[in-house]
């Protein structure tokens, strides 16, 4: 470094010391004449050594640099005069510079009291570019962090759940969009807001001391029916979470709020048809013993009061049990229809007219203080119903609200068009489409939640002991559900119940499949004419002897000749043995390697001109399996076992 001293030693050694400095110095006097520099500054700039000595012109250095292009284009001399004249203004100035090369120079110039100015310069390069870096960085993660919160977002919005962040004083710091969706507000509306003034009285009750135990840092889920504004509620399933920062103090609350409406709803269906199922195998498992102890009861209580001359003991004691014994075996049937083992006879059904006709048969048998109103809309379509099933089902209905009002009170049956929308139709696991409505209304004393979710089950009742089978609304249940329709109950204590049935209408049937005129079973047809004076003799196959006695007699007083056997393998040695046989009656099930169906198999094949009549107390003609097969179910009247005789010597003759 070459420096001007005048002899000065403490000036000499300060300007030595500036050979040490990481930054470029220089000090030009009032002249614009160099007077102090250090190697640095040379060798920021890359000037040759030669250019710097004691009063070198500060127009020499810029006129080095405009030559090698550090300014840009332009005409040399009028770009070293005009950085000349602004340096010779002596103002402070702080700059950055970016060299051709890249190198970017920080240059702070601060006028001298005495004339002049000295003048810092720092390669700052390496700085600025670590600051970009860091810039770039910052932005890029800003970015990121934006897309991820928006991304975030965009899943809390639309994650088919409610999501609500509170503070410990319960006040809504964030909110999805489909919790505040489900109070008809928006994320925004809610924010700040008290969560009291959101939820209904009723929810901030029964939810409490599940907040209670989060605030104590407990993790909690919860299901529950709450309140939403529209006189709408919702089953759902929480997920309350405390928030807890490191010092593990509650000092706030995350809850997700998930519904489960439709899930309780196919649940609670399947559990009701998983008990219709498991009734409906229990009935067939125990209907043929019980058929048969039936058969045998009526078999001798019937002709008993037939010649019993006094009729005060057959009023007061053969009578009742008679009826007692018919509505045992009509239990037995009310079960196997719950069991969906029943014929089901749907067809284009007027609601309106069906309606009318039972409001009659209703307001005649019920007392007149019960009111019976009919509101019909017009042109309702026809439903695709079984007739008598839904007048049972309109019967049962009428009962309960009979019940439910004390016979005192307004009935309401409306009749309307509805059209099934998707959302709904897959809630209630059914077709989209046109439906009629039913709609059953009282203004009774009505029932809490937990009897609604009850009411369907089979032997479910609310009545006094004695008074109900409990089979009522399991059967119309097991009805509307054969007619792949729904049923839905709506009750407030102290307010009524209405029960609302959708049925399918013909134009929904007809779009899935042309409806078919129902066709009448040979069996049932009404025989006239028919000639008794030649009766065929029958095979009586029955394994139960005292059922086998009862049916025998039946055969004998309407004068068929008859031979017995009690299984299988006797009933063949006997047709083996006997040509005149001409009709096989037997029960279906029987011990041994050969039941009923089995034998009457073997029959066809072996003997075809023999008819053959089934009979079982278990089942109907499900359980016959050649389904032309006449049957007849236990126990039976005597007009039964005539007309079933008859149809078979009726294909005799043809």
């Amino acid at each position: 470094m070459l420096v001007e001293t005048n002899g000065n030693d403490a000036i000499h050694l300060v300007l030595e010391g500036l050979a040490h400095v990481s930054q470029g110095v220089t000090i030009f006097d009032r002249d614009l004449k160099l007077v102090a520099w250090n190697d640095k500054f040379l060798d920021i700039y890359g000037y040759p050594k030669r250019l710097a000595f004691s009063g070198a012109d500060f127009g020499s250095f810029i006129r080095y640099n405009a030559e090698r292009g550090e300014y840009g284009e332009g005409q040399i001399d009028q770009l070293v005069s005009d950085r000349v004249k602004t340096a010779g203004k002596f103002a402070e100035h702080q700059l950055e510079r970016e060299r051709p090369n890249g190198t970017v120079i920080e240059i702070c110039g601060t006028p001298l009291p005495s004339g002049g100015f000295v003048t810092t310069y720092t390669d700052v390069t390496e700085t600025r570019r670590l600051q970009k870096k860091l810039q770039d960085l910052v932005r890029t993660r800003t970015q990121e962090l934006s897309l991820s919160e928006h991304r975030l977002k965009l899943v809390a919005d639309e994650v088919p759940a409610g999501i609500v962040h509170l503070d410990k004083d319960m006040t809504i710091l964030y909110s999805n969009k489909r919790f505040a969706r489900s109070y008809q507000k928006t994320p925004q509306e809610i924010l700040g807001l008290h969560i009291n003034k959101v939820l209904s009285r009723r929810t901030l009750q029964e939810s409490a001391h599940f907040f209670e135990q989060s605030r104590r840092g407990a993790l909690v889920d919860f299901d529950m029916r709450i309140e939403l504004p529209g006189n709408r509620t919702k089953d759902i399933r929480t997920l309350l979470r405390p928030e807890t920062p490191s010092s593990g103090e509650v000092i706030g609350f995350y809850f997700v709020s998930v519904d489960v409406t439709r899930h309780k709803a196919t649940m609670s269906a399947l559990m009701r048809s998983q008990k219709m199922d498991a009734l409906g195998r229990m009935a067939s498992g125990i209907s043929h013993d019980f058929n048969n102890l039936l058969t045998v009861i009526l078999g001798n209580l019937v002709p008993l009061s037939e010649n019993l001359p006094n009729s005060t003991l057959i009023d007061e004691y053969l009578t009742p049990a008679i009826s007692a014994a018919r509505r045992g075996s009509s239990l037995t049937q009310r079960l196997l229809k719950l069991a969906r083992r029943e014929q089901f006879d749907p067809q284009p059904t007027d609601l309106n007219k069906a309606v009318t006709e039972i409001s009659k048969l209703l307001k005649s048998s019920f007392p007149k203080t019960l009111k019976i109103k009919h509101l019909q809309s017009e042109n309702v379509s026809k439903a695709y119903v079984d007739r008598a099933q839904l007048e049972m089902a309109l019967l049962n209905f009428a009962m309960n609200s009979h019940d439910a009002t004390n016979g005192s009170g307004e009935v309401t049956i409306t009749v309307s068009n509805y059209s099934l929308a998707i959302a709904e139709a897959e809630s209630l696991h059914l077709a989209t489409g046109n439906y009629v409505r039913l709609a059953f209304s009282d203004d009774g004393c009505g029932m809490p939640a937990s009897q609604i979710d009850q009411i369907f089950e089979p032997f479910f009742t609310s009545k006094a002991s004695g008074t109900g089978s409990g089979l009522g609304l399991s059967m119309v249940y097991g009805f509307v559900r054969q007619s792949n329709g729904s049923i839905r109950v709506d009750s407030v204590p102290g307010k009524g119940t209405t029960f609302s049935v959708l049925l399918p209408s013909v134009e929904l049937v007809d779009s899935n499949g042309e409806v078919e005129e129902p066709r009448q079973s040979e069996g049932a047809k009404v025989l006239t004419n028919i000639d008794e004076t030649d009766l065929p003799m029958v095979l009586l196959v029955e394994d139960d002897p005292d059922v086998r006695r009862i049916v025998r007699r039946k055969l004998a007083g309407i004068g068929y000749p008859l031979v017995e056997a009690e299984s299988g393998a006797e009933a063949l040695r006997l047709l083996d043995r006997i040509h005149e046989i001409g009709i096989l009656l037997s029960d279906i099930s029987m011990p041994g390697g050969m039941d009923g169906n089995a034998l009457a198999s073997h029959v066809k094949a072996a003997f075809p001109k023999i008819k053959i009549v089934l009979m079982s107390g278990q089942t109907n003609f499900s359980s016959a399996e050649d389904q032309s097969i006449p049957f007849l179910r236990k126990p039976f009247e005597v007009e039964d076992l005539d007309q079933a005789l008859n149809a078979v010597k009726m294909r005799r003759s043809q």
